[in-house]
């Protein structure tokens, strides 16, 4: 189940970022998302409610797994 979700987000991502689609943060601000880094299935983490996907880099988005949504 934790790899089934896991690899949904990365699709989530990878398709966001092969459209061009703009995310928010928190704060409200947009991001472009046109470059794709490839998460880390070792550093991200898969919760409850949240997909935190990680690399080397730091954290790259946040996908929710009810609606489908990624953030960063």
């Amino acid at each position: 189940m934790y790899y089934d979700i896991f690899y949904e987000a990365i699709d989530a991502y990878y398709k966001v970022c092969k459209n061009g689609t703009p995310v928010y943060n928190s704060k409200g601000e947009m991001f472009s998302m046109l470059i794709y880094q490839q998460p880390s299935s070792s550093l991200s983490s898969v919760g409850r409610k949240y997909v935190h996907l990680r690399n080397c880099n730091g954290k790259i988005a946040r996908y929710n797994i009810k609606t489908g949504e990624i953030t960063v």
